[in-house]
Formats: structure tokens, sequence, C-alpha cells
């Protein structure tokens, strides 16, 4: 019952709020004896839309339905159609209109200002998407007779699988704008999309190969 006392007996769900901002004494007496989900609570906005402008919050909240109902409906096989392509592209384009605006009477949003769920649901969405087409060249690459391409393959899988995500994107982040050019800027979130469908693209490699080895 450890852990049931702990995120639920013992646990802190609100605290005070007063002119000074939350007060969190209450939580940091508990010394690790229950959770403290009042920073939840407080931080939830935070933590489902980043920085985003707070009077428009309605529109990544949209975007994360739009997403969930892209996934929901492309699991079903009965939409497995030419037009679910269709669908996708479309609401991929609602969803950057949204979350940029600039548009039909929607303010402007640097993408600076994105965080939050939807920023990971987009990109772990195209992560996947890209990463499938380069998973299946490296799996080909695994396969070839030419010792060149093979090594090369063998090397990127096995060195992109033995770090762990946190420290490609990191490296994406922080380390690789270090080594570019004085003046020369790549975006932090296409960096860190890159470093997605790179570390995502080693593992389907692998399942891509062991499929094609049991054919």
């Amino acid at each position: 019952m450890g852990f049931i006392d702990w995120a639920f007996v013992n646990a802190i769900w609100s605290v005070p709020v007063t002119a000074q901002g939350a007060q969190t004494q209450a939580c940091r007496a508990l010394n690790g004896t229950g959770a403290c989900w009042a920073v939840v609570t407080e931080k939830h906005r935070f933590i489902l839309f980043g920085t985003y402008p707070y009077e428009e919050h309605w529109r990544p909240a949209v975007c994360v339905a739009l997403f969930i109902g892209l996934y929901i409906v492309s699991a079903m096989r009965r939409f497995w159609r030419p037009a679910l392509a269709l669908v996708w592209l479309a609401t991929l384009a609602l969803i950057g209109v949204l979350m940029w605006g600039g548009v039909f009477g929607l303010s402007y949003v640097p993408q600076e200002r994105w965080g939050g769920l939807v920023i990971t649901l987009i990109l772990a969405t195209f992560g996947i998407a890209l990463a499938f087409p380069l998973s299946i060249l490296v799996a080909l690459g695994r396969r070839s007779r030419m010792p060149a391409i093979k090594t090369l393959c063998i090397l990127y899988v096995e060195l992109i699988r033995g770090v762990p995500l946190i420290s490609l994107l990191f490296m994406a982040s922080v380390m690789f704008p270090l080594f570019l050019p004085e003046g020369m800027n790549i975006d932090k979130l296409l960096r860190a999309q890159i470093a997605i469908i790179l570390f995502a693209a080693a593992y389907l490699a692998e399942v891509v190969r062991a499929g094609l080895q049991a054919l």
C-alpha cells in the first residue's frame, strides 16, 4: 500500500494561493511521504500549453483534439483509404494555421512561444512519419552486399541506439549550434525534430530488417 499512501492518502491536492504566489510549505512538510499534486494543478496550463499566450490557449487545445482524432481515425481499418492521406494533410494545415495564426483574425504567435503537449504531439507525429522512409533505406542498407554501405548503416543504428534520446535532444539544442559558423542559426524546433527522426529511424530500421529477414 506504499504507493497508494504516497499517491492518494498522504498527497497534497491543493495549496493556498496568496498575492505572493502559491504557498508550498505543506508540500515541503511531506518530506517525500506523499505526492504534491498541487504543483500539477497549479502549473497545468504551463504543462499543457507552455508559454503560449494565455488568452489563446484554446488554439493548442483544439490542435491536441485534432491530433487525437487523427490517431483514432487512423487506427480504424475501415478508414484506411487514399482519402485518409488528404484528411491528414488538411488537418495538419489547419493545425499550422491555428498554432501560427496571423490569418482569419487570429493573432500571430511565434514558434518560440509554442510548448507543452501540442509540441510533443507535433514532434512525435512528424518524427515517426519521416523516420519510417529513412528506416526502410537503413534496413535495406544493412542487408546490402556492399561493405561500405552495410558498415555505415550498422554504425548509424548501433550508435544512435546506444545513446538516450534526451542526449540527442541536448546535443541538437545546445551543442550543435556551437559548431555552426557565426551568424548561422537553425531553428531549435527543427533541430529537435531531426534528432527525433534519426532516433526513431534507428529503431524502426531494426524492425523493418527483422521483417525482411523473416520473408
